[in-house]
């Protein structure tokens, strides 16, 4: 993992202010550049009736973010990190994916419910359409309490047949920033049935101790690998449901931020954020960063011998 240029996408509300601070401690904990873009939306409601005025508008708007955005960064972090002050007019979706490519940025931190100075709403609709269409790590900050800092860092995972991607992100992260790491795999627990049979109960209890096994021998795996990368590395194993349980165990270790793992499926290689990982981006108090792994054959299937995060 190489980390060149962090992009911010700025829409002047209070997550996304934060959401540049964030991204300036990445920026510099990993000694890449920054670049901070402002997405002016046309007046569509104007452009019809008022085309004049609806670009007079739109100027207006364009030359005051141009004004507004060096503001986000001190003029020695501008310095430091060749920051660089994009605004762009079209629609946010479009214009982050475009600015993304030209900058050539690796990953990207963005804000969560916020509504910006121009009534937008920033996160929810476009952070979750950003997360399925950039195919580069995003650090999502939403109910952050803290500055960011990189002393520990919780991997969650459903050690499925892709989780050594994940994990290669993260250990790569825990190494160019020297935090150490946490594995935590999350396993569902058992739902109680009242007609269970003795016979139905020993088949749970076999798989149940089948993919503990494989929970630990998948654990021993990533402890030799964190330790020939001289990486000091924890593995949590709990019960319960996923997301909740994430942000719990992610609170006990008191973690700096979260690394989740996005999944590609179908024809169209659309990211699915399932069951687990949208609960933990609105619920977690620490960043979120979602890393896109990409599925290379059907084979490959992502539902795997063990329960657990279904992103």
């Amino acid at each position: 993992m190489h980390v060149n240029r962090v992009l911010v996408p700025v829409d002047f509300s209070p997550p996304s202010t934060l959401a540049v601070n964030y991204g300036v401690a990445l920026a510099r904990k990993l000694k890449a550049k920054l670049s901070l873009l402002h997405v002016v939306e046309q007046t569509s409601a104007l452009l019809y009736t008022f085309p004049i005025e609806a670009e007079k508008v739109d100027s207006q708007r364009k030359e005051q973010a141009e004004k507004m955005l060096p503001a986000f960064v001190c003029p020695e972090d501008q310095d430091d990190l060749d920051v660089h002050f994009i605004v762009r007019a079209g629609e946010i979706e479009e214009v982050v994916e475009s600015v993304l490519a030209e900058e050539r940025a690796d990953v990207v931190v963005m804000g969560t419910h916020g509504r910006g100075l121009f009534g937008r709403l920033f996160i929810g609709s476009t952070t979750q359409a950003l997360l399925r269409k950039l195919g580069v790590p995003v650090l999502t900050v939403c109910h952050v309490t803290r500055p960011l800092e990189f002393t520990r860092i919780l991997f969650a995972t459903d050690l499925g047949n892709d989780s050594d991607r994940g994990f290669e992100f993260a250990l790569d992260m825990a190494r160019a920033t020297g935090a150490s790491l946490v594995v935590a795999h999350t396993r569902d627990k058992r739902p109680f049935v009242t007609y269970e049979t003795p016979e139905v109960a020993m088949v749970f209890d076999e798989e149940r101790k089948r993919t503990l096994k494989l929970a630990h021998a998948k654990f021993n795996e990533f402890r030799a690998k964190c330790k020939a990368a001289e990486v000091q590395v924890e593995c949590a194993l709990a019960e319960g449901e996923a997301s909740e349980t994430i942000i719990r165990m992610a609170g006990e270790h008191v973690a700096d931020f979260i690394i989740l793992g996005l999944r590609k499926r179908g024809a169209v290689e659309r990211v699915l954020l399932g069951s687990t990982a949208e609960p933990v981006i609105r619920g977690a108090r620490v960043p979120v960063l979602c890393v896109p792994i990409d599925t290379k054959t059907k084979s490959e299937d992502y539902a795997t011998e063990t329960a657990g995060i279904r992103s």
